[in-house]
């Protein structure tokens, strides 16, 4: 039994290290997104099984966060007149399954037709490891031509066990891409 916690664990230690985090975007190249100071929030029209859709508490603090790092880098959210750009956000959750296997443990000897041989069992050290992925999607959208110029994506940092965390470190993870290309395309035009 003891070998066995012992498996179980190290299978859940190994399963759960293989859905790292990561943080990725893609914007216009020839779009100065330098030149951006006021926003405003696009109004989304969410489907029912958008986890944002029935949780309004997730989708405030979503937008707080993206608001309070877009204020940090000096933009101001428009109160009248038309913005320099909206935001769009979506968070997607997908229940999945980490596969692992453990190559070692005890060899059997398989009895064949003719002959045998000597090997580990079939599935005896592959282990299913329940986790739910994660992404959060933060898009800029020019608002005088109504196209998307910047997205940003944050897969696997929010864990829903923990959404007061790591929802917002989400957001920052994202929110710090723009701010990066940002500067970039600066240097670009």
């Amino acid at each position: 039994m003891k070998r066995l916690s012992l498996a179980l664990g190290l299978a859940l230690l190994v399963g759960s290290g293989t859905a790292l985090a990561s943080t990725h975007s893609d914007y216009t190249k020839s779009f100065p997104l330098q030149t951006l100071k006021t926003f405003a929030f696009k109004d989304q029209r969410r489907i029912s099984r958008d986890p944002l859709a029935n949780n309004a508490i997730w989708a405030n603090d979503v937008k707080d966060a993206i608001r309070r790092d877009l204020n940090s880098n000096g933009m101001v959210e428009a109160t009248s007149g038309t913005p320099d750009f909206y935001v769009a956000f979506y968070v997607g959750l997908r229940d999945r399954y980490d596969m692992s296997y453990i190559d070692y443990g005890m060899p059997v000897f398989h009895r064949g037709w003719r002959t045998g041989w000597w090997g580990w069992p079939r599935g005896y050290d592959v282990w299913a490891v329940p986790y739910t992925q994660s992404t959060v999607i933060v898009d800029v959208i020019d608002a005088h031509t109504n196209q998307l110029v910047w997205r940003g994506n944050d897969v696997d940092t929010l864990n829903t066990g923990h959404p007061d965390k790591t929802l917002s470190k989400a957001v920052d993870n994202v929110m710090n891409r723009f701010e990066h290309d940002a500067k970039r395309s600066g240097h670009l035009g």
